[in-house]
């Protein structure tokens, strides 16, 4: 059972909070998204370290736009998908600028078509229901 405790005042003590039904459902994408990014993690370092031998799943058969793409997302992603778990600021906008990078490489990938454009177009969703879930947890907490 979720709690309407704010882990964000985790420093202060067990939560001091109350949280609103908004901000419990911003904690909650989050930490989804953070399980996410760390599945994505482990593709990325199975891709690397060879673990499917075959030519579309070979890591240097791809081309540079996409090595770029998944060393970025495996170096950083995991980083960021601790920050989202916890709730922290920092780990918003890490995983904002991981993400928005990523989409820029993956849209400039010369093959143009495939699991990159896909790839882009997810994580383009992922920023706007972000985008829509913060903004209705920051007009409820005017109220």
């Amino acid at each position: 059972m979720m709690t309407s405790l704010d882990p964000f005042d985790g420093a202060l003590g067990i939560g001091t909070t109350r949280m609103s039904p908004w901000q419990r459902r911003v904690l909650i994408y989050l930490r989804v998204l953070a399980g996410f990014l760390l599945l994505k993690t482990i593709y990325c370092w199975t891709l690397i370290c060879g673990v499917w031998d075959g030519d579309t799943s070979r890591f240097e058969m791809l081309s540079t736009a996409a090595q770029s793409a998944v060393i970025w997302a495996a170096i950083m992603n995991p980083v960021a998908a601790v920050g989202l778990w916890l709730g922290a600021a920092w780990g918003v906008v890490l995983w904002l600028v991981t993400t928005i990078i990523q989409i820029m490489i993956n849209a400039s990938a010369p093959e143009g078509v495939g699991s990159l454009v896909m790839v882009a177009a997810v994580e383009t969703a992922l920023i706007a229901l972000y985008g829509f879930l913060a903004y209705k947890a920051g007009v409820e907490a005017e109220d």
